[in-house]
């Protein structure tokens, strides 16, 4: 059992938290059953109502390694860059809420961050559907030379925040835009690429991942509000990134998250952003119909993904080492 109680730790885990009095105690026992003990671990409630901090709190009584932060509401941005400025560890290992790792995490990451070099390592998690099956999700990473908007938004590629190891001055060099209350994870990522932070890929799943629908998680809306000041300010970061992409990333972003914030609207203009990535190969003809049914029909097309996944998908049984 990890004991997280070092002064100087190699490992700080960032848990930023809003309302999750009734996940985080599992996400901080995967913390605590990490095998590698040189770490701490920093949550940082943003506001919360529903008594999470006593939570926290109860479990910080019986592991000394858990320190608690409280801050006003201004979303997870803002808590993760708390986080890192407060952290002692050398890297930085973030961890959602309502995620948990498994017991191998850090030790796995100390190795690969030994072997590569790396300053910045990220991986897929097993994304967990809420009907008992899982993904894996994303199959690979971002390869040698790739730019990351099309590993993004042309093959789909993930970096999320729950696999990411980071080395803790680039964290402070290159912090979430706190703007930002979705698409955070990419704008930290972008902003790391560009500014020729070592990536590395570690394949082993090593994070359990919440893919539930959840109107509290910006991230996991059906739709998103083009008019809303917290996905407004994703498209204008989006925007600002334009020069870095390509012609396709720059048409399968508009196709993917655009045209799900216009569709309500405008349902022309929706199918239109759609049609256009498909007209100029940034979409092909199966991933626009898939577009088209996940913009225009969003719950129907998450039951699908939701049955696909059953019938592909990994089970969730006591007897697996998920």
């Amino acid at each position: 059992m990890a004991d997280c109680s070092g002064n100087a730790p190699f490992f700080s885990i960032v848990i930023p938290a809003y309302n999750r009095r009734d996940v985080i105690g599992d996400t901080l026992a995967s913390c605590m059953a990490q095998s590698w003990s040189d770490c701490e671990v920093i949550v940082v409630d943003d506001g919360s109502s529903d008594g999470t901090p006593d939570v926290v709190a109860g479990h910080a009584r019986r592991f000394p390694g858990i320190r608690l932060l409280t801050t006003v509401n201004r979303g997870p941005a803002a808590a993760r860059n708390l986080g890192v400025r407060e952290a002692r560890g050398k890297y930085i290992a973030f961890l959602d809420s309502d995620d948990r790792f498994l017991p191998e995490k850090l030790e796995v990451f100390a190795r690969h961050i030994e072997e590569s070099g790396a300053d910045f390592l990220y991986g897929p998690v097993l994304s967990e559907r809420g009907n008992g099956a899982i993904w894996l999700r994303p199959e690979s990473g971002l390869a040698e030379g790739e730019n990351i908007f099309d590993y993004l938004f042309l093959r789909r590629g993930v970096v999320l925040p729950s696999t990411v190891v980071v080395e803790r001055d680039a964290a402070l060099r290159y912090p979430f835009l706190e703007s930002l209350w979705f698409g955070d994870n990419d704008q930290f990522a972008v902003d790391m690429w560009r500014a020729g932070v070592r990536f590395h890929f570690v394949e082993q799943p090593l994070t359990r991942y919440a893919d539930k629908e959840d109107s509290s998680r910006l991230s996991r809306l059906p739709l998103f509000d083009h008019a809303s000041p917290r996905h407004r300010a994703f498209f204008d970061w989006m925007e600002s990134q334009r020069p870095f992409m390509s012609k396709q990333a720059y048409l399968a972003y508009r196709a993917r998250f655009l045209s799900r914030s216009i569709a309500r609207d405008s349902p022309m203009r929706g199918a239109g952003e759609i049609l256009a990535a498909w007209r100029h190969g940034a979409l092909s003809a199966s991933a626009c119909l898939r577009q088209l049914a996940q913009t225009f029909t969003p719950e129907l097309y998450r039951m699908v993904a939701d049955l696909i996944a059953w019938g592909r998908g990994m089970r969730l049984s006591g007897g697996s080492r998920w």
